[in-house]
C-alpha cells in the first residue's frame, strides 16, 4: 500500500485522528477497533499513525488525565536555576520521583522545569525540601509555581467532514 507522503492529510488520516480523539477503544486491540470503524486493516492504521508521528502531527498516543479524579489534590510547577554542567544529575533526581509527571530543560534563567502532584500539601513540601537537599539548590535557585486557578481545557480537532 503506498501511502501519500505530500503536507495534507486525506480522509482517512482526518477519521483516524477524530477517532483517536475522540472515541479510543479500551480494548486489547485498539487500533484494530479502529481499523474496523475506517474499514482497513488494522496493519495500514498502525502504518499511518507511524507516518503521522514521523511527521510530527501526532505527537503523543496517551490518556489525559485529571489528578484531581485520581485523588492526587496537591500539584505545582517548579523552576530551579541550575548550572549547565549539573543539569543530567538533576534531571536523574528529578526523574527518580514517581509524582513528577515531566520535567524539560529551558532556554531561561530558570532552566529546568518539572510538575509535582502528589496526595497532599504534606507529601508536596516533603519531596520539594527533599529534592532541594539533595540536588543543593540554593532558595533563591528555585521557585515553586503553585496553581492560582485551574483551567481544564478540551480541545478537540475537527478534521473530517461530519
Amino acid at each position: 500500500m503506498e501511502m501519500k507522503t505530500n503536507r495534507r492529510l486525506d480522509l482517512t488520516d482526518r477519521k483516524l485522528l477524530e477517532l483517536a480523539q475522540n472515541e479510543f477503544p479500551l480494548s486489547l486491540r485498539p487500533w484494530a477497533s479502529i481499523a474496523n470503524k475506517l474499514e482497513i486493516t488494522e496493519e495500514e492504521v498502525l502504518e499511518r499513525v507511524s507516518r503521522l508521528r514521523r511527521r510530527g502531527i501526532v505527537r503523543k498516543v496517551g490518556p489525559v488525565l485529571d489528578p484531581r479524579q485520581l485523588g492526587l489534590r496537591a500539584s505545582t510547577l517548579i523552576a530551579i536555576r541550575v548550572p549547565q554542567n549539573k543539569i543530567r544529575k538533576i534531571a536523574e533526581l528529578v526523574g527518580n520521583y514517581e509524582e513528577v509527571s515531566h520535567f524539560h530543560e529551558r532556554e531561561h534563567k530558570y532552566n529546568f522545569w518539572f510538575t509535582l502532584t502528589t496526595n497532599n500539601e504534606v507529601e508536596l513540601k516533603r519531596i520539594i525540601k527533599e529534592i532541594k537537599r539533595e540536588a543543593r539548590i540554593a532558595e533563591d535557585d528555585i521557585l515553586d509555581l503553585r496553581p492560582v486557578k485551574i483551567f481544564k481545557i478540551d480541545v478537540r480537532f475537527q478534521l473530517a467532514e461530519s
